[in-house]
């Protein structure tokens, strides 16, 4: 199936969610700079227009976030480099390198997914997914509530929406 672009609307007819509930689309996004999941939940099937509606408004505003979300991550990276680098002893250089800047962290984070929140339709949340050098059992995950990074960590923290 195509990919979702920024003009098409979201129509879930052509999808069946998951053993779990969740609809999984093809999505080139622009803040992740490849083709990744957007993951919207549902509740037996249905899902409830206001997760439709953050979606949207993720995918409109993503050129947007797409500084302040990397600069958070190396932000994250940066502040537990010197234990990851300690952690990974002969290995650091390749696990946890030194770095300097974003473009440099590009090269150590794969973007896998986009998750659209369930729980809350005041809060607009999303996670974001990547795969890391330096985490690789955990991956990585970014927090954005209402359209600023609240937080990053392991990936699990992207599901907490």
């Amino acid at each position: 199936m195509a990919a979702l672009n920024v003009t098409m609307n979201i129509d879930l007819s052509t999808y069946k969610p998951d053993e779990f509930g969740t609809f999984k689309l093809p999505y080139q996004s622009v803040l992740l700079e490849r083709e990744v999941e957007l993951n919207i939940p549902s509740e037996d099937g249905v899902v409830e227009e206001w997760q439709l509606e953050v979606a949207r408004k993720y995918i409109r505003s993503e050129a947007l976030l797409k500084e302040q979300v990397f600069q958070r991550i190396f932000e994250h990276y940066q502040k537990e480099l010197p234990d990851l680098r300690a952690q990974f002893g002969d290995s650091a250089d390749k696990m946890a390198p030194n770095i300097d800047g974003i473009e440099q962290l590009k090269s150590l984070i794969i973007p896998t997914g986009i998750c659209i929140g369930e729980l809350e339709s005041s809060e607009e949340a999303v996670g974001l997914l990547f795969e890391c050098s330096w985490e690789p059992e955990h991956g990585l995950g970014v927090l954005l509530n209402n359209w600023r990074v609240e937080g990053v960590g392991h990936q699990d923290l992207a599901f907490t929406i």
